[in-house]
């Protein structure tokens, strides 16, 4: 079989210039092109006709989602791969019928793995059978979108760990710390690293479930033990996994007036 035409999608630059690096490293693909836009997408889809396309989930002018919709409705429909940022979403759309998702930040060996699936797919399908099964997955992501439309906060989380991925609930995270371009995600069965920053990881969960406690830490509110202010020393919080977390200076009035230690 020929080499597979390769299309990449995502409005991060850096994420497009890593993609393409590792893609040159991978003998069976032909990069043919790349979109940082919904809209730059459909039209490349169009006229280079790829055989995948990497499809990032959440872009400045939409989401891959209504890409994938729109190219359900043409003739010669691609394979799509999502990637994300550790979307639910993406989850969703494996169990839907993707060929695969990938998370960021993509690694080479999981994506050679993504795109011999794809290739698979490729020779055990036609086209019209593609656009079948495209049809299908965008019908089921928007039953999903739908259900989900009264929770506008994650409750779970998917992140990678060294044995794949592992499904981590908000009420299981006792805190998360910064860690350059990273947050750690701490629990009680160990720690998992989610790309993004502290103020990124706030905006995806519920207000006031975790309380800032330091500029580098969050703790979830309902798992403090106690706000110890020792004379020697800094102050810390004490969960109620035994777990110890520094308090800064600034964050110490607003913690004693607003927590409820248990």
């Amino acid at each position: 079989m020929r080499n597979i035409r390769i299309l990449t999608v995502d409005d991060e630059t850096l994420a497009l210039r890593r993609l393409q690096l590792l893609l040159r490293t991978i003998g069976i693909v032909e990069h043919v092109g790349e979109a940082s836009s919904c809209r730059e997408a459909i039209e490349l889809a169009r006229t280079l006709a790829p055989d995948v396309i990497l499809l990032d989930i959440k872009m400045r002018d939409g989401d891959g989602f209504e890409v994938a919709e729109h190219l359900a409705r043409q003739a010669g429909a691609p394979i799509v791969i999502f990637v994300t940022a550790f979307d639910r979403f993406a989850i969703r759309a494996f169990e839907s019928g993707a060929v695969d998702y990938l998370l960021k930040p993509v690694e080479r060996d999981r994506l050679e793995r993504a795109i011999r699936r794809a290739r698979h797919q490729l020779e055990v399908s036609d086209a019209e059978q593609r656009i079948v099964e495209l049809q299908a997955l965008v019908r089921n992501l928007r039953a999903a979108a739908a259900q989900d439309n009264g929770t506008s906060f994650e409750t779970e989380f998917w992140l990678r760990a060294s044995s794949g991925i592992v499904h981590v609930a908000v009420d299981a995270i006792d805190c998360v710390s910064s860690e350059d371009d990273y947050v750690a995600i701490h629990t009680q069965n160990g720690s998992h690293l989610m790309r993004g920053s502290i103020r990124q990881f706030e905006s995806r969960v519920e207000p006031g479930y975790f309380v800032r406690v330091h500029r580098a830490w969050l703790v979830r509110r309902n798992g403090i033990a106690e706000l110890r202010t020792p004379r020697a020393g800094g102050p810390e919080i004490v969960l109620r996994s035994g777990k110890r977390v520094p308090v800064g200076r600034v964050y110490l009035k607003s913690l004693r007036q607003n927590i409820r230690p248990v």
